[in-house]
């Protein structure tokens, strides 16, 4: 359980504006050398997130039908495993969660 994993607060705020302002002025300044980049801050952690980039391609003759993209895509996994920042450090973590996508089976059935 990931709750059982998250160290206690002991009344830090790892969201408060004051934990999470250094890394916005950081991104800011003329300092920064980064671009194109995703951060996430809580607290004493700060994670940087893999860009986005291509990670399948399809090609079809003409233009792309419902049809057409249905029959392609059907066999890509509908979430994958990322590791995910939470209070205390990083955990795998299916995204989207299994539970939306269950969600989304109840009501087709």
């Amino acid at each position: 359980d990931v709750l059982a994993l998250m160290p206690e607060t002991n009344g830090f705020d790892r969201h408060a504006p004051e934990h999470v302002a250094p890394l916005v002025v950081y991104l800011a300044s003329a300092r920064c050398d980064f671009t194109a980049r995703v951060f996430a801050i809580e607290g004493p952690d700060v994670a940087i997130y893999h860009p986005f980039g291509v990670q399948e391609h399809y090609v079809t003759e003409g233009a792309w039908t419902i049809e057409g993209l249905s029959e392609a895509l059907s066999g890509l996994p509908k979430s994958s495993e990322v590791d995910a920042l939470f209070p205390g450090g990083v955990a795998k973590h299916w995204s989207p969660p299994r539970r939306t996508l269950r969600q989304f089976d109840l009501r087709e059935g």
